[in-house]
């Protein structure tokens, strides 16, 4: 509309004032809503369940026992990036994750390095009110170093294309206010074992395009990588608050 372009509307009396900020609670649902997240900061929690397998100390040397054990909480920080678009029923958002995690235990050691680069896309469609039932795929790239005792890092590097179904509810919280509450479950062995997803988020916005978003959230991976006759297992919980800002369209 005309007050999209300008920044100013005459009154009666001929004074200036700006158009009313245009949020998802007053655009026409069959208009397309474009949300992109440069940049998001998540600070999570890390604990990992480590099953290794045995292996040699060193390259062509004979496999010494493997150990299995759990570390203690360590935090650690990863960069996003995301997007979403939303058309009168359907839904679609993505994201990227880049991390890199260290857990440990001291007593005997067992630490865990994980390196994750992952893309995640989910399609939704509303199936009453704000509520969206959705499906999508992750796909990981994981590194795993990891330590027992004084032994050589065992190292193995995991790819894994995770289906997933789950729920997002999005909903307008008045003029300024949005939120967003999604839940996925996945994996199936087709991938890890296990995936598990769960957020929060707040967005409020300062401007009609800019704002800041904020909230939490949880992911949980159960992984098996055989190679030969050994299987790694590591079982990981990644949970922490989300920051950034948003760009609004």
């Amino acid at each position: 509309s005309l007050a999209d372009v300008k920044w100013t509307l005459a009154t009666d009396d001929g004074s200036a004032t700006r158009p009313p900020l245009q949020t998802p609670s007053t655009k026409d649902p069959n208009d397309w809503r474009v949300s992109v997240y440069p940049l998001l900061v998540w600070v999570p929690f890390f604990v990992a369940d480590a099953s290794v397998p045995p292996f040699p100390d060193v390259p062509g040397g004979p496999e010494l026992p493997g150990g299995s054990g759990s570390t203690s909480a360590s935090i650690d920080g990863a960069a996003l990036v995301g997007f979403s678009l939303e058309k009168a029923r359907w839904r679609l958002d993505a994201e990227g994750i880049w991390g890199a995690w260290t857990t440990e235990r001291e007593t005997p050691l067992l630490k865990v390095d994980l390196d994750v680069i992952y893309g995640h896309v989910s399609t939704g469609v509303k199936v009453y009110k704000d509520l969206y039932a959705t499906a999508g795929v992750r796909r990981l790239a994981l590194t795993y170093d990891i330590t027992l005792g004084e032994r050589s890092p065992f190292r193995r590097k995991p790819g894994l294309w995770d289906p997933l179904v789950g729920f997002g509810w999005h909903a307008a919280l008045g003029p300024r206010w949005e939120l967003h509450v999604t839940g996925e479950g996945g994996g199936f062995g087709v991938g890890a074992e296990v995936d598990l997803s769960a957020a929060a988020r707040a967005d409020w916005r300062i401007t009609h395009h800019v704002g800041v978003t904020f909230g939490y959230s949880v992911l949980y991976l159960k992984v098996k990588d055989t190679v030969g006759q050994h299987t790694l297992t590591v079982k990981q919980t990644l949970q922490g608050p989300v920051l950034g800002f948003g760009l609004y369209f």
